[in-house]
């Protein structure tokens, strides 16, 4: 069914619940898991660039380890960019037959209201490669 399932890692809680889902996905279907989480050094000006690099950096450890308890092949990458250009590369180099995703509304709308949602974006860029999507609110 599923040989490669690739998760986003926003840093969130909730984030870490869609990644330990796809873990359990993995572990269940038997796929390998790549996990890809992403800094965008525009965004870190607010916050601190350093600091929240290590804290992403220091929860796809835990994540890795868990799945690496249950036996699942993961692979982990902490690009730099926009969260959709390193979903897109990621998709490109990877070729996964899943793609689990957090529920992130992306920028755009009149005055950032709105706009589209990452899901959709993706979905239409590979709607005609039969790419599955799961989206987990």
């Amino acid at each position: 069914m599923f040989r490669k399932i690739v998760v986003y890692f926003d840093g969130s809680p909730q984030g870490r619940k869609v990644v330990k889902t796809a873990i359990m996905l993995s572990y269940y279907l038997g796929a390998g898991l790549f996990i890809v989480s992403s800094v965008n050094p525009l965004d870190e000006l607010d916050i601190g660039f350093g600091e929240y690099e290590q804290d992403i950096e220091r929860s796809l450890a835990s994540l890795v380890e868990d799945a690496r308890d249950i036996n699942v092949k993961t692979e982990v990458r902490l690009l730099f960019g926009s969260v959709e250009d390193i979903l897109i590369k990621v998709i490109d180099a990877e070729k996964p037959d899943l793609v689990v995703l957090p529920l992130i509304h992306l920028g755009g709308g009149f005055f950032g209201r709105g706009g589209d949602t990452l899901h959709s974006r993706i979905l239409n860029t590979y709607s005609d490669t039969g790419l599955a999507v799961m989206v987990i609110p």
